[in-house]
């Protein structure tokens, strides 16, 4: 643990101190004897407090030995006003020692610093010959014991709040770090289906070339609906590399060549939904036509994703899909009547990877509670 430097409020509470006790000694009177003792030694009862925060049992022994020396001279006189009300350097300056002690020391000095504390009282009465040990009441010690008291709970709270703040800073840290490893996973996923929809295309035109070749030998003009076919296939199999490109990571294991699911096993994925106890009314607008692979597949994972998370989260509930297509976008929406706001949360990773889906073909997503549930809701242009 790091040692607390010596802050200005320290030394100015230390100087002012140390300018009442010479207040008292040269004008009010309140510490009797000679100058050449009374003087160093409200210096020395002062000063030390300088050093409260960094080495709080030390200033306690100094001024406890301060105190003794104090005592020790007013018994050799035969007089003593160390506990009257009015030497209001002393008590100040003992206070502020025994309670930093409480404060800002461990268990084992706090307690030590309290013990001398306690000391002092008895003490200051054996030296005064015009008192007695019965004089003592308790009240005297609570002089002592409210102070230590008061830097115990400060610092415990001090503590209990540094220890919650780390936790929360970790928390923070593991969840960025989770939703970091969530994004690395969606756009790992992406990247596989990606390369699942490329091959397939590649595999397309492979089959292709092959009849377009062997037309060639028969009639050439039956190698003109081959080729158009390879044209169009390469065409999108290059809009997808692009893509892929951006998310491919390293280390992902390779892919079949079988093409994904998309939007024509929408009502196979609404289905299973259903056979899960999920209620749910699929609703399609516009005229449907053919999509990209990759917005294809894109859009049967966010309805799956949409779906899968109505059925975790939403508890007794119904869902409704829309797929609207429109000329230039295509939209999506999952919504849900069950409790309002607990479908899903930015902090899931489920909707962490529709977010990259979308993000991919410059889309946007918009998720979050409404009046009556839930809903998730997507778009995906169909001219980038």
């Amino acid at each position: 643990m790091v040692r607390p430097r010596i802050i200005p409020s320290d030394t100015l509470l230390a100087l002012g101190l140390a300018v009442v006790a010479q207040l008292e000694i040269w004008a009010i009177g309140d510490f009797p004897g000679p100058k050449a003792i009374t003087v160093p030694l409200g210096l020395a009862v002062t000063l030390p407090l300088a050093w409260r925060r960094r080495a709080p049992l030390g200033v306690v022994v100094a001024l406890f030995c301060a105190f003794l020396s104090y005592l020790a001279v007013h018994a050799l006189t035969g007089e003593s006003r160390l506990l009257e009300p009015q030497s209001v350097t002393l008590l100040a300056s003992w206070i502020v020692a025994v309670y930093s002690a409480a404060a800002y020391a461990g268990r084992l000095r706090a307690v030590a610093a309290g013990a001398l504390g306690l000391a002092f009282m008895p003490l200051a009465v054996i030296a005064d010959p015009h008192r007695a040990l019965n004089a003592i009441t308790p009240f005297d010690f609570l002089f002592i014991l409210i102070p230590w008291a008061a830097g115990r709970a400060i610092r415990h709270h001090r503590l209990q709040a540094a220890r919650l703040e780390e936790l929360a800073r970790r928390l923070d840290a593991e969840r960025e770090e989770r939703a970091r490893a969530a994004v690395v996973e969606e756009r790992t996923r992406i990247a596989r289906d990606l390369h699942d929809e490329i091959a397939h295309s590649v595999s397309v035109i492979a089959v292709q070339a092959d009849a377009a070749e062997g037309a060639l030998a028969r009639d050439p003009e039956l190698v003109r609906e081959p080729l158009i076919a390879i044209k169009e296939t390469a065409r999108g199999a290059l809009g997808e590399m692009r893509r892929m490109l951006g998310v491919l990571r390293q280390g992902g294991e390779g892919a079949g060549l079988a093409p994904q699911p998309g939007l024509a096993q929408l009502e196979s994925l609404v289905e299973q939904a259903r056979q899960a106890g999920l209620g749910v009314e699929l609703v399609l607008e516009g005229p449907r036509r053919a999509l990209p692979p990759g917005i294809d597949l894109a859009a049967y994972r966010i309805v799956q994703e949409g779906l899968t998370n109505v059925l975790k989260h939403a508890g007794p509930a119904r869902a409704r899909v829309l797929v609207g297509y429109l000329p230039q976008a295509l939209e999506i929406t999952v919504e849900d009547d069950g409790a309002a706001g607990t479908s899903n949360g930015d902090g899931g990773h489920g909707l962490i990877g529709i977010r990259e889906r979308v993000a991919l073909y410059g889309g946007e997503v918009e998720a979050g509670p409404t009046s009556s549930g839930y809903a998730l809701r997507a778009r995906l242009p169909l001219d980038s």
